[in-house]
């Protein structure tokens, strides 16, 4: 192979990388130890939500919508314990995300919501039979979209 058939060959393998890690993408990291689910596979859904619903959704039904998506349903997964999982994801223009894991015998909190502005990446620690921790990183302010009305500074203090 000729130097510039290999040096083309990496240039299109270099986009394909940029495309699929792009920006407006959510990383997100999934560390479930052996004894995640007491040993067995589980489901985790990424939806789009709206914040007052999913305050009020109920188990089931976020469940029955691994067999029957809706076009709310992101993505889904079979997370495998004694593993770490990395998943990307196309969020929503707009709108909250739930990141929702379907333990067998959920104790305690089994789903994550994710308000915008979303952070690039989420990890998630899951134990036996819930989320463990989730760390989400501090959003980075963006910049205004030109033509935008400057943002008001904070209020001094008193004698500042």
């Amino acid at each position: 192979m000729t130097g510039r058939v290999y040096g083309r060959m990496t240039l299109a393998a270099a986009a394909v990388l940029l495309v699929a890690c792009g920006p407006g993408k959510l990383r997100l990291n999934v560390k479930s130890p052996p004894g995640t689910n007491l040993g067995r596979p589980l489901y985790m859904l990424v939806r789009q939500v709206d914040p007052k619903q999913y305050a009020n959704e109920e188990y089931s039904e976020v469940a029955s919508k691994v067999g029957s998506p809706d076009k709310s349903v992101l993505q889904t997964a079979v997370l495998y314990p004694g593993t770490i999982q990395r998943f990307q994801v196309r969020p929503p223009e707009e709108g909250a995300l739930a990141v929702s894991f379907l333990f067998t015998a959920p104790d305690g909190n089994w789903q994550l919501l994710l308000t915008p502005p979303l952070p690039s990446a989420v990890d998630v620690e899951l134990t036996v039979s819930r989320i463990l921790t989730d760390s989400v990183p501090p959003a980075i302010p963006s910049q205004a979209p030109s033509g935008a009305p400057p943002v008001p500074e904070a209020p001094k203090p008193p004698g500042a």
